[in-house]
């Protein structure tokens, strides 16, 4: 087999919401009539009129569904050995909604229940909580069980996107410009045009595209990230730019069709005049610092990485990319409170994020 997908069974049930901790009954119960379930900031009552209790049950099950799915690791020898199967987990909900007494009840070998326990333990080390069991109107200690399914499959050569297309993520030769990707660059320096009515602004900054280059050759503009909230006159003229690129490119190839595939692309600002040479400079060396944090990251250097992009963000605070990194970093060392400041900066600056799922799990709503 190439590459694996993890696939998961999830199952809950709720059909109570509030209750207080109580110290006097330590039973580990594993009947009750409100069962547990986690508690997503996203998902509770109060934020959304109309929800009821099951529309509640629906939304948590839906989330952690997709956080498990997204950082459970398929382990190495279970893909070697083309192991599959269920694993099946217990867990006890304690009364303050914390998880405690880990324990395997199903195993398939391999690795799969370990990586399938420490998903979990993660989940409760980054904040996780959940609604506890109530028994005759008092929350309890519940055992709770949760099947994880490992299903190897063969992985598909695309994905396809809300609209029904068909995107592909591996291909036999890569999507192409006129002249290679030197030329691509040439052309953003040249074409590229800072818009007028800010040229004394001095502002600097990256705006990302991703790039939807179609099976014959056109181009659009999935999405953007405008890292350093230059505006919508700077995301005008970066989405100009790429329209300018029209006819200029050549599809992917996948076993000798011609296919839909996507393509980061990122452009930067600099005024040109003479009175930003200092602004510019300044993002420069502030670049530098950032790229010498990512190096570090990627070396498991993750003080000195939070170092390096604590200096870059001293020259330029208002970086979301560089906040989510060094918040990240911070996560990654146990700083959940500093991560968070990083995270909710994001939030403030953009009014959205690219990450808001991990944000909200680990920060709150």
């Amino acid at each position: 087999m190439k590459t694996s997908l993890f696939g998961l069974l999830f199952f809950l049930t709720v059909t109570g919401l509030n209750g207080q901790a109580t110290d006097s009954d330590t039973t580990i119960y594993n009947v009750a009539e409100q069962m547990p379930y986690p508690l997503l900031k996203s998902c509770r009552p109060e934020l959304h009129t109309g929800w009821t209790e099951d529309s509640v049950r629906r939304c948590a099950e839906i989330q952690l569904l997709t956080i498990l799915s997204q950082n459970i690791r398929y382990p190495e020898e279970a893909r070697k050995n083309n192991k599959e199967g269920t694993v099946v987990v217990t867990f006890v909900v304690e009364p303050e909604g914390k998880m405690s007494n880990y324990q395997i009840l199903k195993d398939i070998g391999d690795g799969c229940g370990a990586e399938a326990l420490r998903v979990l333990q993660a989940l409760e080390e980054v904040g996780l909580r959940w609604q506890p069991a109530k028994r005759e109107g008092k929350v309890v200690r519940m055992r709770q069980s949760m099947p994880l399914r490992f299903k190897l499959q063969e992985a598909l050569p695309y994905y396809v996107d809300e609209q029904g297309d068909s995107i592909y993520t591996s291909y036999d030769t890569a999507p192409g410009f006129r002249g290679g990707m030197d030329s691509l660059v040439s052309f953003a320096l040249n074409q590229l045009q800072y818009p007028p009515d800010f040229a004394d602004s001095c502002k600097t900054g990256v705006i990302e595209m991703s790039l939807i280059i179609w099976n014959d050759g056109s181009v659009q503009v999935e999405n953007q990230l405008d890292f350093s909230n230059l505006g919508s006159e700077f995301q005008f003229q970066a989405l100009r730019l790429v329209n300018r690129t029209e006819g200029y490119w050549t599809p992917a190839q996948y076993q000798g069709e011609s296919v839909t595939t996507t393509l980061p692309f990122r452009v930067l600002f600099k005024s040109d005049r003479k009175g930003c040479a200092a602004a510019n400079a300044q993002f420069d060396k502030a670049t530098i610092l950032a790229n010498e944090g990512a190096t570090f990251f990627e070396q498991e250097k993750p003080d000195e990485a939070i170092r390096k992009w604590t200096e870059a963000l001293a020259l330029q605070p208002d970086n979301t990319e560089w906040l989510y990194y060094r918040g990240t970093a911070l996560l990654n060392t146990d700083h959940k409170e500093d991560a968070c400041k990083d995270f909710n900066r994001v939030k403030e600056i953009l009014g959205i994020t690219w990450f808001e799922a991990v944000r909200k799990l680990v920060c709150g709503w």
